[in-house]
């Protein structure tokens, strides 16, 4: 097989002389990152094999190439509004003598330091390799204000790819890529289409004063003190040259997911509903358990479920943010009744996705620049905005040119054994999680914020959501074990 760098260099795109302007939910993102809780999106890909350094150096060169916003950094220029313009290229960098805990790649323990991502100097993107006794990993990073979970899905696989000197699975030309960036935040493409969404969007109006109006339940038990305060980037670079956040992982049992596809096929729903279902019901189970649950009788579970805003085309867009949050809200009681509890988040989730609801965050953010406060006045909340965060990132590597007959993904002569990503958490919301289903398996990932709860407080909220997953009644925390994750630190 050819090296990539046989293959020719792609043209480069450039940002637009005058940059791309920043979009509502890419602003809020930038003013809502803070020293202590930063806006990051961290995945990690774990190979059995060697690593292919040079091949992966060049092939990240390459896609790039084409990838403006990656190479882009935030600019604010008098009078107008902030706006990304060319910034530094990242590169790959190599990190030394990573373990593996349990000899196996699956549960190792490997701890690295990720650096501080500030996207006024950049870059906005950051990959390492840590080669260890069975194999290595590919650790990356991107800031949530220049890309969304499945945007930076997309660009890993590019990135494999050209590392297997492999087409991507669809070529944009330049006009098609620059026009696709352009208009990543727009709701309608033109006016006319605007006005005739703004009627679908009538029963979102509803789900705006319940945003605004009910008190949110923190996993902390007794209310959520300001951890770290301001720091947001909006206000200069974060003093600290890194960051360790705390990561939990485990890839579920067959049975487990065997048990949440039949849920799903016998109540007529889909399994993303099982899923946000089974982690309110969990974290209704540990806020029962919390002596300060009395003071919180009056407070609402609220999960944060981010929604993607691709159109089937979108899909393979450059890296960027095409991406909405809804948030379903739910008493601490209705955990009791699993059943009814799935079959409100589905139909909940079914007038989202029918009436197209999904923009309405954005919609409220582009409205919220313009109030006083800014886009500073929604991040500023003493209150958690949500108990906790779940995305469900679907099947990823489907059909992929990278997987074998049996559903391998190979890199480079390498075997990818399995791979997570997590999304931020924001000061309160305790945990922010994402699960993904590749090569059959099934995988949930956990960041967890340590000044709200430890990692060890999360492990029975984790033991409980598989106990749901499962299908058991009257669980004890005795009959599930959550095996010991990794932590990035």
């Amino acid at each position: 097989m050819a090296a990539a760098s046989a293959a020719p260099t792609p043209p480069m795109i450039h940002l637009p002389p005058d940059g791309l302007p920043l979009t509502a939910f890419e602003e809020h993102m930038l003013v809502d990152d803070r020293a202590s809780h930063p806006m990051v999106i961290v995945a990690r890909f774990d190979f059995h094999g060697v690593a292919p350094v040079a091949r992966l150096e060049t092939a990240l060169a390459d896609v790039l190439q084409r990838e403006p916003l990656l190479r882009a950094r935030v600019e604010r220029r008098p009078g107008r509004r902030l706006r990304w313009v060319p910034g530094p290229t990242p590169v790959l960098r190599q990190a030394g003598g990573g373990q593996a805990g349990d000899g196996q790649v699956s549960g190792a323990a490997i701890r690295t330091s990720l650096p501080r991502l500030d996207p006024w100097s950049g870059p906005v993107f950051h990959a390492e390799v840590v080669s260890h006794a069975v194999g290595w990993s590919l650790v990356v990073a991107v800031h949530h204000a220049v890309c969304d979970g499945l945007g930076l899905i997309g660009f890993i696989e590019r990135w494999f790819l050209a590392v297997e000197d492999k087409p991507p699975r669809r070529r944009w030309s330049d006009a098609e890529l620059t026009a696709a960036l352009a208009g990543r935040g727009r709701v309608a493409a033109t006016w006319r289409g605007f006005l005739t969404l703004l009627p679908r969007l009538r029963p979102g109006l509803a789900g705006i004063r319940q945003y605004v109006s009910r008190r949110v339940a923190s996993l902390r038990g007794t209310g959520y003190d300001s951890a770290g305060g301001p720091g947001r980037s909006s206000a200069g670079p974060a003093p600290e040259a890194s960051w360790c956040p705390t990561i939990l992982t485990t890839t579920l049992e067959p049975a487990v997911e065997e048990a949440v596809e039949r849920q799903a096929r016998e109540a007529g729903v889909r399994v993303n509903d099982v899923l946000a279902a089974a982690f309110i019901a969990a974290v209704g189970s540990q806020l029962d358990r919390k002596p300060g649950t009395v003071q919180q009788g009056d407070r609402w579970i609220r999960l944060g479920v981010p929604m993607s805003l691709r159109t089937k085309s979108d899909h393979a867009l450059p890296a960027a943010n095409r991406v909405s949050m809804v948030f379903l809200d739910r008493r601490i009681a209705d955990r009791h009744e699993f059943q009814r509890l799935v079959r409100s988040v589905h139909d909940e989730l079914e007038l989202i996705r029918s009436h197209d609801l999904g923009h309405i965050f954005p919609l409220s953010l582009a409205a919220s620049r313009w109030l006083p406060g800014g886009l500073e006045r929604t991040t500023d909340s003493p209150e958690p905005q949500a108990t906790a965060v779940l995305s469900n990132l679907g099947t990823c590597f489907w059909r992929s040119p990278l997987v074998d007959a049996e559903g391998v993904v190979h890199v480079g002569g390498s075997r990818l054994e399995g791979w997570w990503m997590v999304p931020p958490v924001r000061p309160g919301t305790a945990v922010a999680a994402a699960t993904h289903e590749t090569s059959g398996r099934r995988t949930l990932a956990v960041s967890v914020d340590e000044t709200v709860v430890t990692a060890a407080e999360v492990k029975p909220l984790l033991a409980a959501f598989l106990a749901v997953l499962r299908g058991a009644a009257g669980w004890a925390e005795a009959d599930v074990t959550f095996p010991e994750g990794m932590v990035a630190s």
